[in-house]
């Protein structure tokens, strides 16, 4: 893709992110507020996204720890060819 683009390939790697929250009602405010969120909220409406989020992230809640999801992301960096 970054020769489809124009572009050289100059380096890659991975990094983790790490997002807790201390209980499920505050782990659907913030996961709400995210930008890749709003597209769901328009279609189905805030309390079924609600009720949804809370389903999937229940199993990841420890009392009296909250909700932890850890997370792994991809990164390239390239630059313009022959700059």
């Amino acid at each position: 893709m970054l020769a489809d683009a124009g572009l050289e390939y100059v380096d890659r790697g991975t990094v983790k992110v790490v997002n807790e929250w201390p209980d499920l009602d505050l782990t659907v405010r913030a996961l709400a507020s995210a930008g890749p969120s709003w597209p769901a909220l328009r279609e189905v409406g805030h309390e079924r996204f609600a009720d949804a989020v809370r389903e999937v992230v229940r199993p990841l809640y420890t009392e009296g720890l909250g909700v932890r999801i850890v997370s792994e992301f991809g990164w390239i960096v390239g630059r313009v060819a022959g700059e």
